[in-house]
């Protein structure tokens, strides 16, 4: 299992991830909405926004993202910790049990991205997602 933390932004993800990338070393990978196929049922455009950004730092990675065009900064936590996992087995168990008693944010889904993607506020209020990636991604 890997465990990333997922920060997300306003609008200005790049701007953080460039000083990040100054301050620790390394360069910042940052993929605006403007590269991306546009959101199912959203007419908003923000091509500058970042929809994913990271940076190597050491054998870790950090990860982040501007929420989406047209989509308000949701409330706290802004830090997500992202839990890659090996099988959809444990990408559910694991969201099943970190939903007990939380805030489901996106349910357990396949996207584009991942066999199996999810996000939520546990109960003590930390911020999880749960993703399989596709190979590649």
């Amino acid at each position: 299992m890997r465990i990333d933390p997922y920060l997300y932004f306003d609008g200005t993800c790049a701007e953080a991830f460039k000083a990040y990338a100054a301050l620790f070393g390394g360069e910042a990978t940052l993929m605006p909405y403007g590269d991306a196929t546009p959101c199912p049922g959203s007419d908003a455009t923000a091509p500058e926004r970042i929809m994913h950004a990271g940076l190597a730092i050491g054998d870790q990675f950090l990860m982040a993202s501007d929420v989406p065009p047209g989509t308000p900064l949701p409330a706290a936590p802004h830090t997500f910790v992202n839990l890659g996992v090996d099988s959809d087995a444990d990408a559910e168990r694991i969201f099943a049990a970190l939903s007990d008693g939380g805030e489901v944010r996106a349910p357990m889904a396949e996207t584009f991205f991942a066999h199996r993607f999810g996000m939520v506020v546990d109960r003590f209020g930390t911020g999880w997602m749960v993703m399989r990636s596709k190979q590649g991604c």
